[in-house]
């Protein structure tokens, strides 16, 4: 017998508990098979004004279930089943929906390996909702726009954590771009003080990585053992990257004082200048 999709199936009806068992049981029993149906119930999720908490739960098990376990290779999010992901649960949005956002989570929670594309979005989903104050990695609790607290940076490491995968791959440039993208829209603020430890340390294990200095974890800094030497396009890109507001913070300053390189940008007396107004 054909599969109705999730629109028959609701017949126009808010989403509840018993919805939910009801398309569990008559719609996706068996799970996602195609990429179409994926979308269909994506864009479902989407046609809702507020989701039960059942709903967002089926949702969520159900699109990591498909793209993780049903979509090849089995257990990793390769750089194409990220970009479908992504352009599907954000349907020209800036934030995914409260699904959305738990669909991604669970798919991080269970995959052996994940795209650094996926990674970078989800912290731009934190950046987001950082932002304003409000949004599905934010949930109902109370939250001042553009601060970070110490349930921000539980989330955060979370993110980082399982997006180096069962092999604990190293930050990635898209990453620490996602990462310097929430610092800088936070940076003067009142902020939680574990979230300069968290940025450096995550900064810090891409740079060393870049450099093949060996990594435990992607949450603790590394130990460097004195000042490391980049490469050219990689102190270049630090460069760039604290100077492009001009007001560098003490943990971008404790970047530029551990990594150097010919193209660094910054001298000893730009340095001192940046430490002082700092």
């Amino acid at each position: 017998m054909d599969r109705i999709g999730p629109q028959a199936a609701a017949q126009g009806r808010s989403i509840d508990t018993a919805d939910v068992i009801a398309l569990l049981r008559e719609v996706y029993a068996d799970g996602i098979s195609t990429r179409e149906e994926a979308e269909e119930l994506i864009a479902f999720d989407h046609s809702l004004g507020h989701a039960a908490p059942g709903w967002v739960e089926f949702f969520a098990a159900t699109v990591a279930d498909h793209i993780v376990l049903r979509r090849e290779p089995g257990g990793i999010i390769s750089d194409d089943n990220a970009t479908w992901l992504i352009r599907a649960l954000s349907k020209g949005r800036r934030l995914a929906t409260e699904g959305g956002f738990a669909a991604i989570m669970r798919v991080l929670e269970i995959s052996s390996e994940v795209s650094p594309l996926l990674a970078a979005y989800t912290i731009g989903q934190v950046r987001f909702a950082v932002i304003t104050g409000s949004g599905p990695a934010i949930g109902a609790r109370k939250h001042f726009s553009r601060i970070i607290d110490s349930a921000d940076i539980a989330l955060i490491e979370r993110i980082l954590r399982l997006s180096g995968g069962t092999s604990v791959r190293p930050v990635s440039r898209l990453e620490a771009e996602a990462l310097f993208d929430l610092h800088d829209a936070v940076a003067g603020a009142e902020n939680d003080v574990g979230f300069a430890d968290l940025f450096f340390a995550a900064i810090a294990n891409y740079l060393a990585a870049s450099v093949g200095i060996p990594l435990s974890s992607r949450l603790v800094a590394p130990a460097l053992g004195g000042v490391v030497l980049l490469a050219a396009e990689e102190s270049a890109w630090l460069s760039s990257r604290i100077m492009r507001d001009g007001r560098p913070t003490a943990a971008e300053l404790s970047l530029l004082r551990s990594f150097a390189g010919e193209l660094n940008g910054v001298d000893s007396v730009q340095l001192r200048s940046l430490d002082h107004a700092a």
